[in-house]
């Protein structure tokens, strides 16, 4: 009867120091696969801000460039270029096929096919995300990608 006692009251005290517990824990971070959906979704000059977000203030960007060239930007650039672009689109999207997500220990890469459509035209090609997991969630850190050139 003792023992029976003494298990209520420890549980009654576990149960009771919950609340308390989970006021302590952080604000749960956002799942990779959420970021990945975030990356295409608030694509668009009115979110656009928050897209940001989702990036590590060190990002990487490289894609191939005219005559051979390796164009690498920062952050500050790469925003910088969709931010000048997207305004002036009635409507742009970009969704992504063939999606692959490769996930390790707080590291992850994302390869994917894009389309990328507006005002009447779609354009194809590759991307590829590197992720990490810090202590505000899984943050993109490099980016690649490529347009698809005919005869390439």
């Amino acid at each position: 009867m003792r023992c029976a006692a003494r298990s209520l009251a420890v549980s009654l005290l576990l149960l009771a120091s919950e609340p308390a517990i989970a006021q302590d824990t952080p604000a749960p971070r956002p799942p990779l696969e959420q970021v990945v959906r975030d990356y295409v979704g608030l694509y668009r000059a009115e979110t656009l801000a928050d897209w940001k977000k989702l990036f590590h203030p060190d990002l990487t960007v490289a894609s191939p460039g005219p005559g051979g060239a390796i164009v690498v930007r920062n952050l500050d650039q790469f925003y910088g270029a969709q931010a000048s672009y997207l305004p002036g689109r009635k409507s742009v999207s970009e969704r992504l096929e063939n999606l692959r997500i490769e996930q390790g220990r707080r590291i992850a890469r994302v390869v994917a096919d894009f389309v990328l459509g507006g005002e009447g035209v779609e354009s194809r090609g590759e991307l590829g995300l590197h992720l990490v997991e810090g202590g505000e969630g899984w943050k993109i850190v490099g980016i690649v990608f490529a347009y698809d050139v005919e005869g390439d």
